[in-house]
């Protein structure tokens, strides 16, 4: 009889034996059913590129988002993206004679210096076949390079008109378009985001008052002001706070927190009625915790996740709110920079520069849809039965 050599060896890897269950936290339950699905982490990693590429994007800002490149010369108005020309209507006068002098006077200096003009009309409607000058019309169409008439001017005259390097072109009042996109983004943001965090610290607050209170006249009060408030669409309270109180970022930032807090509050209040009656916060309070503790230690954690996709849902709402203000011209300051503000100037010149409205548009389209993504990844993954629903 043979004898087995592989009866007694050493073990390569010590065997995990699972006698009992290990106990994972409710927060560590959630991520990892969120991180288990591709979908969920292409969602993330989506909002995640887009939020970091606005950050990235402020670096890069050279000029003032809300002053001129150069309040002293109308030439920087109205620039297109870099290199692009542009068809202009103008009416017979010294404007037009202008651009003609400066093109003539360009040509004369390359001529002279053996060099390749900085500035030509690439057309000009009042100029037939043969070259003359027409009077049948009073309004004259010319095709130029704005960016070279300018460097055509400093060349020729004795203006010295700043031309900073503007990706997008200017608006308007010549302000850099690059510039007012990002910081007004930035702004939008970030007002939306500590609007938020304060409405999260104020509804779960309130909203533990009135669970460990609930029969007092204090608890009381504070539920009627919700339904109170609540009864009147949000939009409606923010218009009337921003009317009388103003349309800067601080002052929004003040409206949302006045009235943003409901819906964080009723939540809070729904989940934390049912929470307070579990053992483990009777298990608390036995060994000696105060409201506060059980508050902020045990029931905001248990709330957070529900917490967390009502916050990605009320991004994009605020988002819409704010933009309505500049809409319905609560918001005629251009100062007041906001996603509202540059999508309504957007829009108005889209025909002069529609690099503009595109930018714009993609923007928000692509970063609300990624929003969305991502709460419908949250709520399938904190309501597991959602995502088997046909």
């Amino acid at each position: 009889m043979q004898s087995n050599n592989n009866l007694f060896k050493f073990a390569l890897k010590k065997p995990i034996i699972k006698t009992y269950a290990i106990h994972q936290s409710q927060k560590r339950q959630f991520w990892k059913r969120f991180f288990e699905k591709k979908i969920n982490i292409a969602s993330l990693v989506i909002l995640a590129t887009i939020i970091i590429s606005s950050l990235i994007a402020l670096i890069f800002i050279r000029n003032s988002p809300t002053k001129s490149i150069d309040s002293n010369s109308n030439f920087v108005n109205n620039l297109p993206a870099i290199n692009q020309l542009v068809v202009h209507n103008f009416e017979r006068g010294p404007q037009v004679d202008f651009i003609r002098e400066i093109a003539k006077l360009e040509g004369q200096r390359a001529f002279q210096t053996n060099s390749i003009p900085q500035f030509t009309i690439a057309f000009d409607s009042a100029l037939d076949s043969g070259g003359d000058i027409t009077v049948n019309t009073d309004i004259i169409t010319l095709v130029y390079n704005p960016y070279d008439l300018i460097k055509a001017i400093n060349l020729n005259s004795n203006s010295h008109i700043s031309l900073p390097s503007t990706l997008l072109g200017t608006n308007q009042n010549g302000v850099d378009l690059y510039a007012r996109i990002n910081v007004s983004i930035f702004i939008t943001l970030t007002t939306i985001i500590l609007a938020i965090a304060i409405n999260i610290l104020v509804g779960f607050s309130l909203a533990a008052i009135y669970a460990f209170h609930e029969r007092k006249w204090y608890a009381n009060l504070i539920d009627k002001i919700a339904t109170v408030l609540g009864s009147i669409p949000e939009l409606i309270w923010i218009f009337i706070l921003c009317i009388f109180l103003g349309t800067q970022w601080y002052w929004i930032l003040l409206a949302f927190s006045l009235i943003s807090w409901i819906s964080y509050y009723e939540i809070a209040k729904n989940e934390m009625l049912g929470l307070i009656k579990k053992e483990y916060i009777s298990a608390a309070i036995v060994v000696g915790l105060n409201k506060f503790q059980i508050t902020y230690r045990h029931l905001f954690k248990a709330i957070l996740p529900t917490m967390l996709i009502l916050v990605v849902d009320r991004l994009a709402i605020n988002i819409l709110i704010i933009s309505s203000l500049a809409f319905l011209d609560l918001i005629t300051n251009e100062g007041n920079l906001n996603i509202g503000t540059i999508l309504k100037e957007a829009l108005l010149s889209a025909k002069s520069n529609w690099v503009y409205l595109v930018l714009v548009s993609f923007y928000l389209t692509s970063f609300s849809i990624s929003l969305k993504l991502f709460n419908i990844s949250l709520a399938t993954t904190y309501y597991p039965k959602l995502s088997l629903k046909k």
